[in-house]
């Protein structure tokens, strides 16, 4: 059994002596220890409280689209018109509508014919439609005086608009 006398025994024989000495270095160890550990304990309950109060970083915009449907508009009404200027100019203006939605993506090159040719048929199905409306463009763009059929003009307009259909930026 457990007596006041043989407590007082157990500590006479850890401080008498060797014995004591390195009793006193633990003590001594076990103290810094625990205030070492005290104090990692405070600093990282205050970082927590600050994580906890902090507000969320505020997420950046998404990059905002080009007003495509309101460029679309005009390119429609355009093609809409019997001047035949103004379906050269609604091929030429669609154009420039899928030029500004390849470069929005991120595809680089100096012409829009370099961007394309950074597409793949596999993952772009529109590209051969788009190649084909784009020659359109080029051949009106490149030639003097060059006749364009409604039909011919019409077509290009719809291979660029099912183009930006598929890049998402028009709806079906």
């Amino acid at each position: 059994m457990i007596t006041a006398e043989r407590i007082n025994q157990f500590f006479s024989f850890l401080y008498a002596g060797d014995v004591g000495a390195v009793a006193f270095w633990l003590r001594l160890a076990a103290g810094v220890v625990s205030s070492a550990l005290l104090a990692a304990i405070i600093v990282i309950a205050l970082k927590i409280h600050d994580l906890v109060r902090a507000k969320p970083p505020a997420a950046e915009p998404a990059p905002e689209r080009p007003k495509v449907p309101a460029a679309w508009e005009e390119v429609m009404a355009k093609i809409e018109s019997p001047n035949p200027s103004d379906w050269h100019r609604a091929v030429i203006l669609a154009d420039a509508v899928f030029d500004g939605a390849l470069k929005e993506r991120g595809l680089l090159g100096e012409t829009m014919g370099d961007r394309l040719k950074q597409l793949d048929r596999t993952s772009f199905a529109a590209l051969d439609g788009a190649w084909e409306a784009h020659k359109i463009r080029n051949r009106i763009a490149h030639e003097a005086a060059g006749v364009l059929a409604y039909q011919e003009a019409r077509r290009a307009v719809l291979l660029f608009g099912e183009a930006l259909r598929e890049l998402g930026y028009m709806k079906e």
